[in-house]
């Protein structure tokens, strides 16, 4: 399986010569008076990237991208959803196969599985994570998930699993333009609940995402790292650790 970091949370997998995106987003612009401005410059990959397969955790835009799906899902490509989502996205999507799971139900095709399995959104939103396995690399791909109890039952349910793709920004969000009373409880994983959870799912690496490209002084206020906190946490929890910078390829066989 080849891995490739894209914009924030998004992913591109290739394996058995098929294309799947997850959370893959290319435009932001609709969050940005609440994310504001991205301090690097946004990966476009929706002009030459074309999916057999694309995943979304759940609808917040910073995950889910229509243009994405309008530019990059083959023909004969399908979109793979949540059934808890499901109402919502076929008002969205009306032209492309959609396969429909339940939580922990599969769906197997050209030897790659996808499971969606439990998540917690931080602002009460339906999401999903995902596991991917092609038989030789199994991941996980938590979104933005909080914190929440399910991750130790994943762990022993889910074994194997390589790479925990997990949020770490531990953001604050400030969201009453939008009807929602302030909480100074993070509305993600912080990077210490990152490593505690990629060490419950047996995650031989947890990978960093949804950090370092958004915050809002006002609005969206995310937990502050370096890399000596990286290595510090590492070491206390027990659980190894990388860090892809957007665009960069992993390459597993």
């Amino acid at each position: 399986m080849e891995i490739q970091k894209l914009n924030w949370a998004g992913i591109k997998l290739t394996s058995h010569n098929k294309t799947i995106l997850i959370d893959a987003v290319e435009d932001f612009s609709y969050y940005k008076p609440v994310l504001g401005d991205a301090v690097e410059s946004l990966i476009e990959f929706s002009d030459h990237v074309q999916a057999d397969y694309i995943l979304f955790t759940h609808l917040h835009l910073d995950h889910f991208d229509k243009g994405v799906i309008r530019k990059c899902l083959k023909k004969n490509g399908k979109l793979i959803v949540y059934a808890g989502l499901e109402a919502v996205v076929r008002k969205i999507v009306i032209d492309a196969e959609i396969i429909i799971l339940d939580l922990n139900e599969t769906f197997t095709e050209n030897n790659i599985t996808f499971k969606p399995v439990f998540a917690m959104d931080g602002l009460g939103e339906i999401q999903s994570s995902w596991i991917v396995d092609d038989g030789k690399t199994k991941l996980f791909h938590g979104g933005d998930t909080i914190w929440h109890n399910q991750f130790w039952k994943l762990g022993k349910e889910n074994s194997n699993i390589d790479y925990a793709f997990l949020p770490v920004n531990g953001v604050v969000v400030n969201f009453e333009i939008i009807g929602l009373e302030y909480s100074p409880v993070p509305a993600s994983l912080s990077l210490k609940e990152a490593f505690a959870a990629a060490h419950l799912l047996h995650a031989k690496k947890l990978v960093l995402i949804h950090y370092g490209l958004f915050a809002h002084e006002k609005f969206y206020i995310p937990q502050v790292f370096d890399d000596n906190d990286m290595k510090r946490i590492s070491e206390e929890v027990g659980q190894e650790y990388m860090v892809l910078k957007d665009g960069t390829v992993l390459l597993k066989s």
